[in-house]
């Protein structure tokens, strides 16, 4: 196949202040397409028109289909994709570089006692990413001096930076979501800085009639159409036009035919753990241009955004699956299964292991009516429960029960919260499930999750119980959620397994309390989006930013960085004049 340098003669001595839009300091061949660039000395090979898979690879970054990573086709609503800064511009020291810094498994900084792969990102790592929310900030207020009515756009952006730098210090994460929760934040922060770029000084030039010096530190853009190569050209932005070669004119000025530079520095392998793969999910399929700047900007939220009955098929965690079928859970904990669905719900049970009543609560469940006729759902409810219920914890009333039952929530709530947040099931555990769960007792061998012989034995089934809440997050290593003689931690307190066995009350009362204010949290998430479909359909970023300054600290709905309340608390004050401000400005 004949290439640039047999089809183009070279004339190294045209001066680049000689060279137009159209002309080319370098040209190359791409199957039928010709691509000229009149301000770079290479031209890039242009992944565009095939349909394209958008997945995250195994660095947590998108492949070649990525204007984070290589310059896409130019796109209107992006059009501030071309001043994304180049890596190779800001090696390390400079400190840009962190824009692009791929985590190790070293940087997972694992939580001690915790019987799951999971951990928060290590303090260097996120002081460098606090570099880049100083710079953004910095960056947004030069924005607005010079802007004084907008920004608000990108201060939004900036928002959820500061969030998303916040969970990675904050929230355990798995090694394979925190690879994209990072990512996540280095795409917040070259959005910030490429869009104050192109506002205050791209496209004041577009239009200026002049043409301006190449901003090689910019990613640049392909472009299709002759006036956008124009704009671009005058305001200094690196370019590549492409055209078919019955386009190219007779007199086009030459200075350097060239090879095509292909992205072969770009991983693509899927991500794996050993020798197993597990591969982030595909979030479009298509051909490049606009859906591909948008998909590539998607905050990672597990299979949220997916149709449950599109998405990847999950274990089952109803407790009605078919009864004949081989991996249905029958698995029951060490003593009978207390559910909670018996007692009576409209009253805290008696326990120095819950938090203190709320009177004001307790008083309205008193007079609350409480006629199952008045009750009306005309759509299906989920019947299972995002969080366990906190009286559910603490109903063993032997001392080694509730030992197992604490034991196994500390041990893998960070895990699970980190779950619910990130990549929800399609459904939640049934009470039942969760009660199986926490009765689980660790077994003196570790055993595989499934058995080849046709019953289960009582310890395989509790596996099962496992299996289905946390499938392959259980450690393989040890197949258990906790060791008997080991320890477990609870708000960066370590708490051996033996103690469980006689809690403190107010040990008890912070993990039950916790159950409680996270189950309130989501529960009102869920409200605020039946209630405000429009505005979170216009604005999801905004709404949920305007949802996590409801709650004190800086981790959103979760509560990694917030103490146990005093007796006087807010809502939870018993005086009606402590309570009575936080309870107008909630309704």
């Amino acid at each position: 196949m004949p290439n640039a340098l047999t089809l183009f003669k070279a004339n190294t001595a045209l001066p680049d202040t000689w060279l137009q839009a159209f002309d080319a300091h370098a040209i190359a061949m791409q199957g039928n397409l010709v691509i000229t660039t009149p301000n770079m000395h290479f031209i890039l090979e242009f992944r565009h028109f095939d349909d394209e898979i958008l997945q995250a690879r195994a660095d947590g970054r998108f492949g070649v289909i990525n204007c984070f990573q290589w310059p896409q086709a130019y796109d209107n609503t992006f059009c501030y994709a071309a001043c994304i800064p180049r890596k190779e511009a800001f090696p390390s020291p400079q400190p840009l570089h962190w824009a692009w810094f791929t985590p190790t498994q070293n940087d997972l900084k694992s939580i001690p006692g915790n019987s799951f792969p999971v951990g928060t990102l290590a303090s260097d790592k996120v002081d460098g990413l606090q570099s880049l929310f100083k710079l953004a900030e910095q960056r947004l207020r030069e924005y607005r001096q010079a802007q004084p009515d907008r920004g608000q756009v990108i201060y939004g952006c900036l928002l959820s930076l500061h969030h998303a730098i916040t969970h990675l210090k904050l929230h355990p994460l798995t090694f394979h979501d925190l690879l994209i929760f990072v990512t996540g934040a280095q795409h917040l922060f070259l959005d910030i800085y490429s869009y104050i770029d192109w506002v205050l000084i791209a496209q004041p030039l577009t239009t200026s009639g002049f043409c301006h010096a190449v901003w090689g530190d910019w990613m640049g853009a392909f472009v299709q159409s002759s006036n956008i190569c124009e704009k671009l050209f005058c305001a200094g932005v690196p370019i590549w036009y492409v055209r078919t070669s019955v386009y190219i004119p007779p007199n086009m000025k030459v200075v350097e035919p060239v090879l095509l530079t292909h992205p072969d520095h770009i991983i693509l392998g899927m991500y794996a753990e050993g020798s197993k793969v597990h591969p982030f999910e595909v979030i479009y399929h298509g051909p490049g241009g606009h859906s591909h700047h948008v998909h590539v900007r998607r905050l990672y939220a597990g299979t949220m955004h997916l149709d449950p009955k599109a998405a990847n098929p999950q274990p089952s965690s109803s407790s009605n699956s078919d009864p004949k079928g081989s991996n249905s859970i029958e698995a029951r904990p060490a003593r009978p299964a207390q559910s909670g669905e018996s007692r009576d719900k409209w009253r805290d049970p008696d326990t120095p292991y819950l938090p203190p009543p709320n009177l004001h609560w307790e008083a309205a469940m008193k007079i609350a009516i409480r006629d199952q006729l008045r009750i009306h759902t005309p759509y299906l409810i989920d019947r299972g429960y995002r969080f366990s219920e906190p009286a559910l914890l603490i109903s063993p009333k032997l001392p080694e029960h509730l030992q197992i039952y604490l034991a196994n929530w500390l041990a893998s709530r960070a895990l699970w919260v980190g779950r619910v947040n990130h990549n929800p099931p399609c459904t939640y555990p049934t009470p039942q499930l969760w009660c199986d769960f926490l009765g689980s007792v660790p077994s003196a061998q570790p055993q595989s999750h499934k058995a080849d012989r046709k019953g289960l034995t009582a310890t395989e089934k509790r596996k099962q119980v496992m299996w289905e809440l946390f499938s392959n997050d259980l450690l393989e290593s040890q197949g258990d959620v906790f060791l008997t003689d080991g320890v477990v931690e609870f708000w960066g307190e370590e708490i051996s397994i033996s103690s469980l066995t006689n809690p403190s009350a107010l040990l008890a009362q912070k993990v039950t309390w916790e159950l409680f204010e996270l189950s309130f949290r989501y529960e009102l998430r869920d409200l605020d989006r039946h209630l405000a479909q429009r505005e979170w359909k216009d604005d999801p970023a905004g709404r949920k930013q305007l949802l996590h300054g409801v709650f004190p600290g800086n981790a959103g709905l979760v509560m990694w960085s917030e103490p146990f309340p005093s007796e006087h608390y807010r809502l939870w004050d018993n005086t009606l004049k402590g309570c009575l401000p936080y309870m107008e400005n909630f309704c």
